[in-house]
């Protein structure tokens, strides 16, 4: 089974190199994405009482998720730069959850051209509100993979998912049973402009 697994590695690893070969993107070659889809709560741990609750458990609906984000080449393969998203989703008892992440963003395009395979990992900080009125400031660590398509030298259309995790720690001893670690799964459409 592992050498299964490690040849199947190789024959990817070995397809990405080929394509790879062909560089689109300088230093200085610019991307703008706009981002609109839905997002699926994976998982909620609470840390007070050690559980985890996974999909339907979780006792979020089904949410959306739109963003805009820039990002600057700073070599062939490797983009840094900014996005800022807002996603909602729905507690059991109608109260309405919102997260606005702000996160740096570095991505990897190991194929690019016609087709861009964009590989990313993202972290920053999330303004996490219910709609009872408690806010707080999370830190918000994303890891996404995408596959997007130019039907002109400059726009393109795509898909993208990934794993979002939002951490939810409180210090001070009345509010650690508040203590908790979410999960998501966004399943995005997106349009990219680049230059």
């Amino acid at each position: 089974m592992r050498k299964k697994i490690l040849v199947l590695c190789l024959l990817v690893c070995m397809t990405f190199s080929l394509f790879a070969a062909n560089k689109y993107y300088d230093n200085g070659s610019q991307r703008f994405t706009i981002s609109a889809g839905v997002d699926f709560p994976l998982s909620i741990t609470r840390f007070a009482d050690n559980t985890t609750k996974t999909f339907f458990d979780t006792k979020l609906s089904l949410g959306g998720y739109g963003s805009i984000c820039y990002q600057l080449n700073v070599s062939p393969q490797i983009a840094l730069g900014c996005e800022i998203g807002y996603m909602f989703n729905f507690v059991i008892d109608g109260k309405l959850v919102t997260n606005v992440p702000i996160i740096a963003k570095a991505t990897w395009l190991p194929v690019q051209g016609t087709i861009d395979i964009p590989i990313s990992l993202g972290a920053g900080i999330c303004y996490l509100s219910l709609s009872d009125g408690g806010s707080y400031l999370p830190f918000y660590v994303s890891a996404e993979i995408g596959l997007q398509y130019y039907f002109t030298e400059n726009w393109g259309i795509g898909v993208n998912t990934g794993v979002w995790m939002i951490p939810e720690i409180y210090f001070s001893s009345a509010a650690k049973e508040k203590n908790a670690f979410a999960t998501f799964l966004p399943a995005t459409l997106m349009v990219t402009y680049r230059q």
